[in-house]
């Protein structure tokens, strides 16, 4: 049971988030884009369930993203094409701006919200349209604090008879900017591709396996604008008719566009979710992220823990 100095902690960060008031700054590491950009990633890979029991799609979540818009077994008159979204969860980082030199930890809010629409097109090609909202506030270190708005679109198509493969390409558009949202960290526009398989063993357990390309058209500032090849993987066991436990991990490649660096990028994150409702869940995750880089400086190993709170509303 956390500790009544843990919860308004917890508590705390949250309404900072809610209220947008900016904290004092205690002596904040020096930040980055680039960090910016791999901490906005790295959140996207872990916050969020993986896998759902809904039969229909995985709930929508920045891994979505990564993982693809899952397509399983159900039945057509059962689909529910538009979802609204939320996150909200509260974290341990051993490492807050992912840096190489002397890492500080700090806790950190992490709060996702947006919709996501994949109509039916015609028979195994899905379209795609999502707008999501992200916000990042630190505890202690208020000057890391950002926002990432993603808005995309694209289409799915499945391949029944290759028992849920399938592949997708969608356009992205993605802004960072500080906590007050009057100033730009970044932008930039991608065009993501990739294919994925599915594997259900059994109502209990099931795996997906996944490969994803974003590629760069533009943006700003030239030297944070990369490219990324990925690979992906992720299981997901029911341990209970309410509890679930989710494995996954993704290896990235990240070749810089404007620059020589190139860095090679893992993330490992195990999590158990507790559906209160199909709406609500309950989540407790552990992710270890490792960067390596042909540039000393962009080094970093970082540890984080923590939970949170998510609700998706199908219709």
């Amino acid at each position: 049971m956390a500790s009544p100095r843990n919860f308004c902690r917890a508590a705390l960060a949250a309404i900072l988030v809610a209220t947008s008031i900016p904290a004092l700054q205690a002596q904040d590491p020096p930040r980055t884009v680039s960090s910016d950009q791999q901490r906005s990633d790295m959140m996207g890979a872990i916050t969020g369930q993986l896998f759902s029991t809904d039969p229909n799609f995985a709930p929508p979540s920045p891994a979505d993203n990564d993982l693809g818009e899952q397509r399983l077994l159900f039945k057509r008159d059962d689909y529910k094409a538009f979802t609204l979204f939320a996150n909200a969860s509260e974290f341990f980082t051993s490492n807050a701006a992912l840096s190489h030199n002397n890492p500080r930890s700090d806790w950190f809010t992490a709060v996702q919200f947006g919709a996501s629409y994949v109509p039916h097109i015609t028979g195994g090609l899905y379209g795609e349209v999502t707008a999501m909202q992200q916000l990042y506030r630190y505890a202690d270190y208020s000057g890391l604090n950002f926002n990432s708005l993603d808005l995309g679109a694209g289409l799915i198509y499945v391949f029944s008879d290759l028992e849920g493969l399938s592949v997708f390409t969608r356009y992205n558009y993605n802004l960072l900017t500080d906590a007050e949202a009057d100033s730009s960290l970044l932008y930039q526009q991608t065009i993501r591709m990739g294919v994925n398989k599915p594997f259900i063993f059994s109502r209990a357990h099931s795996a997906t396996v996944g490969l994803a390309a974003d590629i760069n058209l533009d943006g700003w500032p030239d030297y944070a604008l990369r490219n990324r090849f990925a690979a992906l993987a992720g299981y997901q066991v029911n341990l209970t008719r309410l509890l679930q436990a989710n494995l996954f991990y993704q290896l990235a490649y990240f070749p810089y566009l404007d620059t020589g660096r190139r860095d090679w990028n893992q993330i490992l994150s195990a999590s158990l979710v507790f559906n209160i409702s199909p709406r609500f869940s309950i989540s407790a995750s552990v992710s270890g992220s490792f960067n390596d880089s042909n540039e000393k400086f962009y080094e970093y190993s970082v540890l984080n823990t923590g939970g949170g709170l998510s609700a998706n509303y199908k219709f």
